[in-house]
């Protein structure tokens, strides 16, 4: 299992990808939200892609200090965009579904330094890394 987190350890996203890309590019993750007041789970379908395209955005968003990284999955339960902003600050809004966007629909944001960024491309790159 691949654990890719984005935040501190009291207010975070967390992505646990539970099997390899075994079905035709899928894997069944589990999707842990803690933010001020709420915490809550999901476990979305993502593709092998979706991980390789947000981990090379976000690498760029970290290396420019500026720009987005989107993690857009096909089915949308899950959706993710990071935006580097002035002096280092990175915010993260997002949007959970209980259903593959049906059922209830929780609408986030989490600001951050920068500095959370080179943990979570260090396992970005491990979860995408051939096993």
């Amino acid at each position: 299992m691949a654990i890719i987190q984005l935040g501190s350890e009291s207010e975070y996203i967390r992505i646990t990808l539970r099997s390899p890309y075994n079905t035709e590019g899928w894997c069944r993750a589990k999707v842990d939200i803690a933010l001020p007041c709420f915490s809550g789970h999901i476990e979305p379908w993502l593709e092998a892609g979706d991980i390789e395209r947000f981990a090379a955005e976000l690498q760029q968003v970290h290396e420019l200090l500026k720009g987005e990284a989107k993690l857009l999955p096909r089915e949308e339960q899950f959706t993710l965009h990071v935006q580097a902003g002035i002096g280092g600050h990175i915010t993260i809004c997002g949007v959970a579904w209980s259903g593959a966007t049906y059922g209830d629909k929780l609408q986030f944001s989490l600001e951050l330094d920068q500095s959370y960024l080179r943990t979570t491309l260090s396992q970005l790159a491990s979860a995408a890394s051939p096993k």
